[in-house]
């Protein structure tokens, strides 16, 4: 968005078409210009930006409205992070997708419903995303976002920043050269199962990612929400990573062996102290637990 002045170039395209547009920096601008179209009568949001800033949004339509009374979404691809948006197939060139968009009817874009994960904690209140990590790939994200902080400082970081920061990081701890700070979790996942042990992998999605080459989700159990979680004295974990990263875990794969995979509609997980939901970073109290259930279906639409 801040290239070649695509902010002001895409505002003022949206506008010719009879569109209200919103520019926002933070938190309070995505609520404050939520509120403000709520109360015009939009019915339909086209959100340009990352993972992040659609996070900030479902969450805030999901404590504000009924589900009856949420607008249609659509995602426009023009973050850093665009995780949500490659699962709902609109994570294309940012100005072709505008185009497109604007120049057909409305009733020839396509819905799909995706349900959020609410999170629930006393720390963070209630929080709704479609993507959430813990244990390393938590602190992967950190790291990542505090090295992008420092580059983008009078410069345009590409899209390219964090996906190179993440392979550099595990470079350096496949030598040795870093060390990650591992929690001692206990996680109930309904009749899924359960697992109390020190934890090096915790992925949390509703989106089914059909057709992703990654998509470490065991086809198990029943509900929205997706979970994977590997603990560190998981057998085997090297050898079979190539199987749990394309979902395909086999029956000694279980908990008894440190793996607990597949799909529930409620989480509840103890001694929590860091996670983010769709790229957002939350810091927990881990002497409460952080409880996760299935969340409101949004509906999306895409050309």
């Amino acid at each position: 968005m801040r290239l070649h002045q695509r902010a002001s170039r895409t505002a003022e395209r949206v506008r010719a078409h009879g569109g209200r547009v919103f520019e926002v920096g933070g938190l309070d601008d995505i609520e404050r210009s939520l509120a403000t179209a709520i109360d015009e009568g939009a019915e339909r949001l086209v959100i340009a930006g990352g993972d992040g800033t659609l996070q900030a949004t479902v969450s805030w339509l999901a404590r504000e409205l009924v589900p009856e009374n949420f607008p249609e979404l659509l995602v426009l691809s023009a973050g850093r992070t665009n995780y949500v948006a490659a699962d709902l197939g609109t994570r294309r060139h940012f100005v072709d997708l505008l185009e497109t968009m604007l120049a057909v009817e409305p009733s020839s874009l396509h819905p799909i419903t995706r349900h959020s994960i609410a999170c629930t904690h006393p720390s963070i209140g209630e929080q709704h995303g479609f993507f959430m990590a813990g244990a390393m790939i938590d602190e992967i994200i950190r790291l990542v976002h505090q090295s992008n902080a420092r580059k983008m400082q009078g410069t345009v970081l590409p899209y390219a920043a964090s996906t190179t920061g993440v392979i550099a990081l595990m470079a350096r701890w496949a030598l040795g050269l870093h060390r990650f700070t591992l929690p001692r979790l206990r996680i109930e996942a309904a009749e899924l199962g359960s697992l109390d042990s020190v934890c090096r992998f915790l992925l949390i999605t509703s989106l089914p990612l059909t057709g992703h080459l990654v998509n470490p989700y065991a086809r198990r159990g029943e509900g929205h929400l997706r979970l994977t979680t590997v603990a560190q004295h998981a057998k085997g974990m090297v050898r079979r990573l190539p199987r749990l990263l394309r979902g395909r875990l086999t029956s000694s794969m279980n908990e008894i062996n440190g793996y607990l995979s597949g799909c529930c509609d409620s989480i509840l997980i103890h001694n929590l102290n860091t996670v983010t939901l769709d790229g957002q970073e939350f810091d927990l109290d881990p002497a409460e637990p952080l409880r996760l259930t299935t969340g409101p279906a949004f509906r999306f639409l895409r050309p």
